[in-house]
C-alpha cells in the first residue's frame, strides 16, 4: 500500500470529499491539518499554491476534484464506460458551475455590492442550477449519477457546507431535499460513518 499524506486546512471545505474517498477505499493516510499561521510557509512548496494536497510516495498532487477523481477511479467509483465517467463528471461540473457563481459573489469586497448580487442570484440565478441537480439526484436515486454511489457523490457530501455557504439560502435543504439523500447514502457507509465520528 502506498504512502499517502493528504494536506488541507482544519476544516471541511475542498479536503473533506477527498478524506471521504480515501477512507471508503481503505486507504491509511496521514491526515495533515494545516494551521492558518504555518500555511505561507508550505504555500511555495506546493504545486500550485494552493490546498487540498495528496502526497503518493513522496510525489505531490494537487486540485481537489483531479484528486476526488482519481481516487474515484482507483476505487470503482466512476462506473463501467467512458459515457458512464462522462456523466458524473458533466453532474459534478454542473455543481461546480453553481459553487464557483456563488463563490465569485462571496468574495467581493464592497458589501452593498455583495448584497445586490446576492439578491439577484437569491432571485435569478441560484434556483435554476438547484432545481437541475436536485431533479438529477431524484432521477438517480439519490445520487448524483448512474442511480448508484459514484466518487461525485463524495463531493456534494464533503463539499455541501462550502456550497450553503458561497449559496446563502437557508431554506435550501427544505426546498431542495436531493442534496441530503446523497450526504445519507455517503454517511451510511460503515468506514464513513466511523470516519465521522471520530472527528467529531
Amino acid at each position: 500500500m502506498p504512502k499517502v499524506v493528504f494536506t488541507y486546512f482544519d476544516t471541511k471545505g475542498w479536503g473533506e470529499q477527498c478524506r471521504l474517498l480515501l477512507t471508503y477505499g481503505g486507504q491509511e493516510f496521514e491526515d495533515r491539518r494545516m494551521t492558518h499561521d504555518k500555511w505561507p510557509e508550505l504555500k511555495p512548496k506546493t504545486p500550485f499554491g494552493q490546498l487540498p494536497m495528496i502526497e503518493i510516495d513522496g510525489k505531490q498532487y494537487a486540485q481537489s476534484l483531479a484528486i476526488a477523481r482519481y481516487l474515484g477511479r482507483k476505487y470503482g467509483l466512476v462506473g463501467d464506460t467512458l459515457e458512464d465517467a462522462l456523466e458524473i463528471d458533466q453532474n459534478v461540473d454542473l455543481l461546480m458551475d453553481l459553487i464557483l457563481k456563488g463563490a465569485q459573489i462571496y468574495r467581493e469586497s464592497d458589501e452593498a455590492r455583495k448584497e445586490t448580487l446576492y439578491a439577484e442570484a437569491i432571485k435569478n440565478v441560484f434556483p435554476g442550477y438547484l432545481e437541475k441537480l436536485n431533479s438529477i439526484i431524484e432521477k438517480n436515486n439519490g445520487h448524483i449519477a448512474l442511480g448508484k454511489l459514484t466518487w461525485g457523490d463524495f463531493v456534494i457530501a464533503g463539499a455541501f457546507g462550502s456550497l450553503k455557504m458561497v449559496v446563502p439560502m437557508p431554506d435550501i435543504e427544505q426546498k431542495y431535499p436531493a442534496f441530503q439523500k446523497v450526504i445519507d447514502n455517503v454517511y451510511s457507509i460503515p468506514s464513513i460513518k466511523a470516519y465521522s465520528e471520530s472527528k467529531k
